[in-house]
């Protein structure tokens, strides 16, 4: 009679933490975004020739990159904000990009907390998201 109770237990909490484990990630590049134009394309990763450079200088393509770096689209204030997180950066408030691949300067701390507050993440268009304050 203990086993058959001790089994129940073990098999209810293994259950549990199972059932409740979140599903990891897509880390696969996403470049069918059929019905999202981003920056005025389908496919901003391979589009758009500023974020495919930056993308192959941070080596974003090597073995398991996608599961330490990201490339997520905000709006920000109606426009699309293309945010580049890496691993590796040494700051968060300088690798967001408007379309044309200008960097939106977000040094004053200032403009940086209004975008954190006010921005909607879209979708992760490579990797994961690694940012997520």
């Amino acid at each position: 009679m203990k086993t058959k109770s001790f089994l129940l237990l073990l098999t209810g909490i293994f259950l549990s933490v199972f059932s409740s484990c979140k599903k990891d990630a897509d880390t696969t590049p996403d470049n069918n975004l059929t019905s999202l134009l981003v920056c005025g394309t389908k496919d901003p990763i391979n589009d758009l020739n500023w974020l495919s450079d930056e993308m192959k200088f941070r080596e974003f393509y090597r073995i398991n990159s996608e599961k330490i770096n990201g490339v997520v689209l905000y709006d920000y204030k109606g426009d699309n904000v293309i945010e580049i997180q890496c691993s590796l950066c040494s700051s968060t408030n300088i690798h967001q990009y408007k379309c044309d691949g200008t960097k939106i300067n977000f040094t004053n701390s200032n403009n940086y907390n209004d975008y954190l507050k006010n921005r909607t993440k879209v979708k992760v268009l490579y990797g994961t998201e690694i940012w997520t304050f």
